[in-house]
């Protein structure tokens, strides 16, 4: 398998698992930018904001952006879908099945 494939459906699972642990609730990029440096995987915003894009398309992930006085924080949130493929009950070859 290509080493770029395999490092990105890695990431998609380790995202996806982290969001797992907030599940119903939602974590904001900065939170998972940090998670995923602690696992070693260490991205700028632009490629964290390509990897929760491929997942929010293909459903396994919710995006939101909430705006304060001067700012705004977006914010990703685990969908049934997620979860089921975390579990195995769904197989995508663009995520990894375990972490």
């Amino acid at each position: 398998m290509n080493t770029r494939l395999a490092k990105n459906r890695r990431i998609r699972i380790a995202l996806l698992e982290l969001l797992k642990s907030a599940y119903p609730g939602a974590l904001d990029q900065r939170a998972l930018m940090f998670a995923m440096d602690n696992l070693g995987y260490p991205m700028p915003e632009s490629g964290l904001s390509a990897h929760l894009s491929y997942l929010q398309e293909k459903g396994y992930l919710s995006a939101t952006q909430r705006e304060g006085e001067g700012f705004e924080v977006a914010f990703a949130s685990l969908t049934a879908e997620g979860w089921d493929l975390i579990d195995g009950i769904r197989v995508d070859g663009g995520v990894d099945t375990k972490l």
